[in-house]
């Protein structure tokens, strides 16, 4: 933050907030208030209502959106990060549907970027809990929707929770395609109880189960494990993974492909 910004209305000055720590990861109360002129209460206020509407973290003194090991960044800013490989890896992803599917999409970012190619598919029907995803999908004739309810989550932009868990239950689809907040070579992870949960359960219906994650998730854990290797078909991923993760992945009998904007590499047969 080098200069000094002066907006005119509160969005404008959330927006910028979000821009700021986007650049830099955390940012204090006080240079806040330098960089758009305004006072430490205004910061404070406008601070209070980004952690309410679960996009930032506040600490003593200051705010942030990096990602630990017990809190997971928020939908409208993980939409805004690492955007090309997540294209990447959405586009790979779906040259695998295949007419007459069932597939369920969890409420990934990069999950969400399949859409736009499984437009052409015919009789398929796609399965969500990602309000995104179901406003995108609702402009497509073409798809079939089943949108998963359940008490909505206003950081994930989507529907989760007990409720979310027993529509899944009943569910049974041809494949899922989704992402977890990290992974290491022995499984998955996500920082709440609640997701790790659901996507469990997901995970179960699934006949195939896909791992969509971009390589800043590879080699990292969270709080909370969602599972092992040895329930996933495919990680799809993109071309800066850690050579050593992708390895050990692989000795575990999945099939990793490596995307990238100019190409989709198979790197090695797995499961058969």
């Amino acid at each position: 933050m080098s200069r000094r910004l002066i907006t005119h209305t509160r969005q404008e000055r959330l927006d910028g907030i979000l821009e700021c720590l986007m650049a830099d990861e955390s940012a204090s109360a006080q240079s806040l208030a330098a960089h758009f002129d305004i006072s430490l209460m205004t910061v404070h206020r406008d601070l209070d209502e980004l952690q309410r509407r679960g996009i930032v973290r506040k600490f003593r003194g200051g705010v942030s959106i990096e990602r630990t090991s017990s809190y997971e960044i928020a939908a409208p800013l993980r939409r805004r990060i690492a955007t090309e490989q997540k294209l990447a890896i959405g586009a790979a992803a779906a040259t695998e549907v295949a007419p007459g599917q069932v597939i369920m999409l969890d409420d990934s970012t990069t999950a969400s970027h399949m859409i736009r190619h499984l437009i052409e598919i015919e009789e398929l029907r796609v399965v969500t809990n990602y309000l995104p995803s179901l406003r995108e999908l609702s402009e497509v004739t073409g798809i079939s929707v089943t949108a998963i309810g359940g008490d909505f989550d206003s950081g994930h932009e989507s529907f989760v929770g007990e409720g979310a868990a027993k529509a899944v239950r009943e569910l049974r689809v041809d494949a899922l395609y989704f992402s977890t907040s990290s992974a290491d070579r022995d499984g998955m992870y996500h920082q709440e109880e609640k997701v790790v949960r659901l996507k469990a359960e997901m995970i179960r219906c699934a006949g195939r189960r896909v791992l969509l994650m971009d390589s800043s998730k590879l080699a990292q854990t969270s709080l909370h494990r969602v599972c092992g290797w040895d329930v996933i078909d495919e990680l799809i991923t993109d071309d800066a993974a850690p050579l050593g993760i992708i390895e050990d992945i692989r000795a575990q009998g999945v099939v990793v492909r490596v995307a990238s904007s100019d190409r989709v590499d198979l790197q090695e047969e797995g499961k058969s």
